[in-house]
């Protein structure tokens, strides 16, 4: 019994840690962005044209038009200068198995087709702020 205790004492100062180490995280990303630093928001991305997967990366805000960095390997992907919102959703059942279901999906559409930018709520502002200055 003393022994279950202990382990729900680590994991909830674990998980204290944890937490405020992401809030940390996001108000210096939020900072650096009001001083209009260069800013990665992290998200995923699923474009029709290169394949129909979710992809991990981040978004350059400070970059126009706007660019997409990959988290593994490849080199930035610039996004389509017509790129525009068409809607926020909330993630769907199926997407939930690949990706945060506590995210939400930013629906855009272009000219090479459908982008789905999925982002977590915290840094969603971010996003459409700068879909819409884009």
């Amino acid at each position: 019994m003393i022994e279950f205790v202990i382990d729900c004492v680590v994991l909830g100062v674990v998980g204290s840690l944890v937490g405020m180490l992401i809030r940390r995280r996001h108000r210096q990303r939020s900072a650096r962005a009001a001083d209009g630093a260069p800013t990665g928001i992290p998200c995923m991305i699923k474009r029709a044209s290169h394949g129909n997967r979710w992809r991990p990366g981040r978004l350059l805000t400070h970059a126009k038009p706007l660019t997409w960095r990959p988290a593994y390997g490849r080199s930035a992907v610039v996004l389509p200068d017509d790129l525009h919102r068409t809607a926020v959703r909330a993630v769907s059942t199926r997407e939930g198995l690949v990706i945060n279901p506590g995210s939400r999906i930013v629906e855009c559409a272009s000219s090479d087709g459908a982008v789905l930018i999925a982002v977590m709520p915290v840094d969603l502002e971010q996003v459409t702020g700068a879909l819409s200055a884009a």
